[in-house]
């Protein structure tokens, strides 16, 4: 029987030819191995974040090494633009998450393993967008203990602590909050917290002088820290939100969907934090950090 990845996967056959884009301001990663082919580049969208622009590099560095033309498009606005810039045909593929992606066109679908979020995901779309398959890489909505509140707690899953939130203070990302992370937590574990604090940034800098439980996602530079020590979720209680590309019915050939099969076999939150850490760090660029990860593959 299939899995689920692969009944819900997108396999293109046809080969949509699209016009070259001019006037457009674009990344220092233009990538093509066939000169002759540009009519048929596939522009990746790459966001503000540096989780996106990265994403992007490694989706067009993946499609160039697999013979598929491909350069970054950058966005200045948020979901709605990059969204809009695929549906005016600006790009051709939008880096996402699986569970984000379903929020915003389901809100209220309650499903949170990889698979079911995933499937969900696939149904919820509109005509004209597909995804292919979801990498193990993710950025999913985490609980995490500071050093005290670690200590005083044999807790290490989120199930088990859950109990303890009604005395717990919690300092959260907005991320954790726009990924509905409360809610989920409420509904799934029924864990309220004591206050909670929204933090204006990344968190990543907070210290812990009370218990403090910190709500962060997974490719913060504080849940990849060891200043804390992060929740496991072995009963699926906050959604996943893996790596997932999103793009136009169509508007990818064969060699292209192979290629995102590829990264979605090879992509790992490991990976994915370690790129990221390096920009954040002013080490490397996105593409070339996006490079340096495709190399070590070949």
């Amino acid at each position: 029987m299939l899995s689920a990845r692969a009944r819900y996967s997108t396999v293109v056959a046809a080969v949509l030819v699209l016009p070259v884009l001019t006037g457009c301001s674009t990344s220092d990663s233009v990538i093509g191995n066939d000169a002759g082919a540009a009519a048929e580049q596939v522009v990746v969208a790459s966001g503000e974040s540096v989780e996106g622009s990265v994403l992007a590099e490694v989706y067009a560095t993946v499609l160039a090494s697999s013979g598929v033309p491909s350069r970054v498009e950058e966005l200045t606005g948020g979901r709605s633009d990059a969204l809009a810039a695929l549906d005016a045909a600006r790009v051709t593929l939008v880096p996402e998450f699986t569970g984000s992606l379903l929020t915003y066109y389901e809100p209220q679908n309650p499903a949170r393993t990889a698979d079911d979020v995933f499937e969900a995901l696939s149904r919820s779309l509109p005509e004209g967008l597909s995804v292919a398959d979801y990498a193990t890489a993710e950025d999913r909505a985490v609980v995490a203990l500071g050093r005290d509140s670690a200590s005083g707690t044999q807790s290490r899953t989120l199930g088990a602590f859950a109990p303890s939130c009604a005395e717990t203070v919690a300092v959260v990302s907005p991320r954790f909050i726009e990924d509905g992370a409360l809610e989920q937590l409420a509904e799934g574990a029924d864990c309220t917290f004591a206050r909670v604090e929204q933090s204006a940034a990344d968190i990543s800098d907070t210290a812990a002088t009370e218990p403090t439980a910190f709500g962060t996602t997974t490719l913060s530079p504080l849940a990849q820290s060891t200043a804390v020590t992060v929740l496991a979720d072995p009963d699926h209680i906050l959604a996943a939100q893996n790596v997932v590309p999103l793009f136009r019915t169509g508007a990818l050939s064969d060699p292209a969907v192979k290629a995102l099969s590829v990264v979605a076999g090879e992509l790992s939150t490991t990976d994915l934090a370690a790129m990221i850490d390096q920009v954040r760090r002013g080490q490397a660029t996105p593409s070339a950090v996006a490079r340096s990860w495709w190399d070590t593959r070949q």
